[in-house]
């Protein structure tokens, strides 16, 4: 057996995980596209992170209701609530909506009519 004195064998085993840990931070650190691959993936789950919170939020939201109040005079039910009513039009031509162009003309020989 082999007898090395105290100091030798502390530097013996903290050499090679020093140098493991140098190796291990190089090869990370230092392959940049290893680096931006890690970043993306890590913007991805945060996206999908903060849509579930949204979700979560949505879902949670109350439903909104109101009242509705017969009246007995138009025989009707009315809403006092102020609130938007989609209505439907059907199909609407907006070809026919465009407004027409008007040409002004000159009696430059370019923009001349043969009229005359």
């Amino acid at each position: 057996m082999y007898f090395y004195p105290k100091g030798k064998i502390t530097m013996m085993k903290v050499k090679p995980v020093f140098l493991y840990i140098l190796g291990v931070g190089l090869l990370i650190f230092g392959n940049r596209d290893l680096w931006d691959e890690l970043q993306e993936e890590r913007a991805e789950i945060q996206k999908q992170q903060d849509l579930l919170k949204i979700q979560k939020e949505v879902l949670n939201q109350q439903f909104d209701s109101q009242k509705l109040q017969y009246d007995s005079v138009t025989k009707k039910w009315k809403n006092p609530e102020f609130y938007f009513q989609v209505v439907n039009v059907g199909k609407i031509n907006f070809k026919a909506l465009k407004k027409g162009k008007t040409k002004v003309e000159t009696d430059t020989d370019e923009d001349a009519t043969d009229s005359q």
